[in-house]
């Protein structure tokens, strides 16, 4: 009967110790672990930078000449919603590519299960239906998400930029720019926006990008 409560006793210590060895190795292994985010500020965002003095940046494509005024630096850092490519024929295709991007409290996790976004020809729509206890207003929301038209001056980083997909957390930098195109028939102008509270049809940034960085969204 001794060796038997031994045997027993034996088990009632290292039972616990094993399991909590297990839950330590399985904790530490990443399952539950916390993955940082690889967004400034951990949430991202619209960072915007007076540019002195202003920039001109110039590019030719076929019979089209465009110019790209510039007085802003800017940086994008979010999660892209959406995604609209754009055929090469000019003048349109001097914007190949539109990324919806959101940003700060809107990637908290459940958040983006409200929204219902679509992408259209140079447009973003978006609706949703957040319980009003969130405490997300409508102002914030408008504030932390856009429509970016992205212009490139090189072909390698425009098509490492095109296998950007929904649900990837990216950081573009370059500069906010207008287009001034002229062919020996038409003229082509576009604006960027330069502030966080405007709508459509003035409300999407144009950038120019210089950089491009796929980072981990966090959880």
């Amino acid at each position: 009967m001794s060796r038997i409560r031994t045997l027993l006793e034996w088990t009632v210590i290292l039972v616990p110790l094993f399991t909590a060895g297990v839950l330590v190795f399985w904790f530490a292994s990443g399952a539950g672990t916390h993955q940082p985010s690889g967004l400034p500020d951990g949430t991202g965002g619209f960072y915007q930078a007076p540019l002195s003095p202003p920039q001109q940046f110039t590019k030719t494509v076929g019979d089209w000449q465009f110019t790209f005024p510039s007085s802003y630096t800017y940086t994008l850092a979010g999660r892209v919603v959406g995604r609209h490519e754009y055929p090469p024929a000019m003048p349109d295709g001097i914007i190949p590519l539109d990324l919806a991007v959101v940003n700060g409290d809107l990637l908290k996790p459940g958040i983006l299960s409200f929204f219902t976004i679509t992408m259209g020809y140079h447009t973003l729509e978006y609706s949703y239906d957040i319980p009003t206890y969130i405490g997300l207003t409508e102002a914030y929301i408008d504030e932390h998400i856009s429509n970016n038209h992205l212009v490139f001056l090189d072909p390698a980083l425009e098509s490492e930029v095109k296998a950007a997909q929904v649900d990837s957390c990216l950081i573009i930098r370059g500069k906010l720019v207008d287009i001034r195109g002229a062919s020996p028939a038409k003229l082509y102008l576009a604006n960027t926006s330069t502030v966080r509270n405007d709508s459509y049809p003035a409300g999407c940034e144009v950038i120019l990008v210089e950089s491009y960085t796929l980072v981990g969204c966090g959880n």
